[in-house]
């Protein structure tokens, strides 16, 4: 679901910015691709600050649980997708909007990969059994890779929908299912014994 969502970044996401987007500065439009470097900027300045957020909560023994950061990391994608839904509604080929819209939604994103990414293939190798481990993770990048063919599938239904309602849509279902992670995160907590 996360995969489905973050990958929008280069299909749907990325024709809101060339379609929707005033990308032009100072008298110089800027090309769609660069938006994207957003995000690898917001991993670079908010990755210490996650790391020593989530020392510093260990340390007191308030550190979420690895289905905690998930259910975090989902809702921080869809906090993203719904900020982009209210740009998207206010865009038009007459009235492009700014940039900033984009930049806040990659800024959620970041915060919600910052949760969730990090915990993914470390999860993987402390819960497998040790002779499956390396099958475990296969599957982890499987679901990574089909999670980069249904954002390639919903990037599509741009030709037939709205951006605002794919956006709002694309919130809403990863909004529920991290709203359900983070309600069935102490059974899977319990469910992992003294995993950390």
């Amino acid at each position: 679901v996360f995969g489905a969502g973050f990958e929008q970044a280069g299909s749907s996401m990325n024709l809101f910015a060339e379609r929707d987007t005033n990308r032009v500065l100072f008298g110089w439009e800027i090309p769609t691709g660069w938006l994207q470097n957003v995000n690898p900027f917001f991993i670079i300045v908010l990755a210490p600050v996650f790391g020593m957020v989530w020392v510093w909560l260990e340390s007191r023994q308030k550190d979420p649980s690895i289905p905690m950061k998930a259910g975090l990391g989902l809702l921080g994608l869809s906090a993203g997708f719904f900020v982009l839904a209210w740009g998207a509604a206010n865009a038009s080929p007459d009235n492009l909007v700014s940039p900033s819209w984009l930049v806040v939604t990659y800024f959620l994103h970041t915060v919600g990969e910052l949760c969730i990414s990090p915990i993914g293939l470390s999860a993987i190798t402390k819960l497998s059994p040790e002779r499956r481990v390396g099958q475990m993770m296969g599957i982890w990048f499987v679901g990574a890779a089909l999670g980069n063919l249904f954002a390639g599938l919903i990037g599509g239904s741009l030709e037939s929908l709205e951006a605002d309602t794919l956006f709002r849509t694309v919130a809403m279902i990863i909004g529920g299912a991290g709203i359900f992670a983070l309600i069935v995160a102490p059974q899977v907590k319990k469910l992992m014994g003294s995993t950390r």
